[in-house]
């Protein structure tokens, strides 16, 4: 009987190994003037390119986001077998260094895909910029209450229009596309380009329900995902708001409060959705005896949908939420977001200040 030939392995060379974490550090750290990111990048560059990569990945009939983790499994589970064959033969420090190449190599172009792709939004000129004296106001608790009072009388009014309504995506994507760039032409940034067909991914529904998270867009395939669990009355500001992150708005406070100038602008399922919205966002900035007085005037059948979210919300895990939002504000803060996650809060200034708060109190039911 013939003996079993070991496995054996040809050398392979780590290519790019030092020239890509060089070029994904100067991307990172070389300061750029955010007039020269908003003029050069975020108004010319990049709209070109979304309407490209958006108007092909529409296509797909799944997420591009599931294909590129499958695809990434598959090739750490190719490379960790191929690491244990070279440990095997030349030692697990050769084993170790070559690792060490391959994952920096990995992270640092997936870096500069990443930036080129959609980051560098991040770095454009504020949206505050459009708020007159150049700054959303400090919030008052009579902000709020009259916020609050404002969106509560208009969500009364709505949710009766919406009962026929079966929220489902196609009608949202109808109802919302031409709102938006209306939107998007109030606050001084240029139309979206191609929007995004809403899709579910497959293989992270499961973290996003236990993480809370509703939506997100695909960095490397400009496509909006979104969470399968949303109630239909949640459904429109949440794709308004990732279609907002498409339009280059990095920041998620000016995502959420140009998604929900769209739905202002849009029919009443989705200015109930919006006001929904703000009704949460102001009750939680008011002390408890201001939010106990208010919730305690809101409209019964209002309140009943915000007790449903609240129901879909407990699907989440503590453990889950609390790591991901630990992660995430660690991701805003080395992207420049100084606040972090306590960024979504500073939606709630700018929507409460002019030109955001006027839709508000002049929308109208004849639409």
């Amino acid at each position: 009987m013939a003996k079993q030939q070991p496995y054996t392995l040809n050398a392979e060379p780590v290519r790019w190994s030092v020239v890509a974490p060089v070029i994904a550090v100067l991307v990172f750290f070389i300061p750029v003037p955010a007039w020269a990111i908003d003029d050069f990048y975020s108004r010319d560059m990049y709209p070109w390119l979304q309407g490209a990569v958006t108007a092909a990945t529409n296509v797909l009939p799944l997420a591009l986001l599931d294909l590129l983790l499958v695809a990434t499994f598959l090739l750490v589970l190719f490379r960790t077998r191929r690491l244990y064959y070279v440990m095997r033969q030349r030692g697990v420090m050769d084993a170790l260094w070559e690792a060490a190449r391959r994952i920096i190599r990995f992270v640092s172009i997936a870096a500069v895909l990443f930036y080129w792709a959609w980051g560098f939004n991040y770095r454009r000129l504020p949206l505050e910029q459009v708020v007159p004296g150049g700054k959303a106001p400090r919030l008052t608790v009579d902000m709020l209450q009259s916020g609050f009072s404002d969106a509560a009388g208009l969500a009364s009014r709505l949710r009766p229009l919406t009962q026929r309504d079966e929220g489902n995506f196609h009608s949202i994507r109808l109802d919302l596309t031409e709102p938006m760039n209306q939107a998007l032409l109030a606050v001084k940034r240029l139309p979206l380009e191609t929007p995004g067909q809403p899709k579910y991914s497959l293989v992270l529904a499961p973290f996003f329900r236990w993480s809370g998270v509703t939506g997100m867009i695909n960095p490397f395939g400009l496509e909006s995902i979104v969470s399968p669990d949303l109630l239909p009355f949640e459904r429109p500001f949440v794709l308004a708001h990732e279609w907002a992150h498409l339009a280059g708005q990095a920041d998620e406070a000016e995502a959420s409060a140009v998604g929900w100038l769209a739905c202002m602008k849009a029919g009443p399922a989705s200015a109930y959705s919006a006001s929904l919205f703000l009704i949460t966002e102001t009750a939680q900035a008011m002390p408890q005896s201001a939010r106990e007085t208010v919730f305690s005037r809101l409209d019964a059948n209002v309140k009943s949908d915000l007790d449903a979210i609240a129901k879909r919300m407990q699907q989440q895990k503590p453990s889950v939420q609390r790591t991901t939002a630990a992660v995430y504000d660690e991701y805003l803060r080395a992207n420049r977001v100084a606040d972090g996650t306590a960024s979504y809060g500073r939606a709630l200034t700018l929507v409460l200040s002019s030109p955001f708060r006027e839709a508000l109190s002049t929308y109208s039911l004849q639409r």
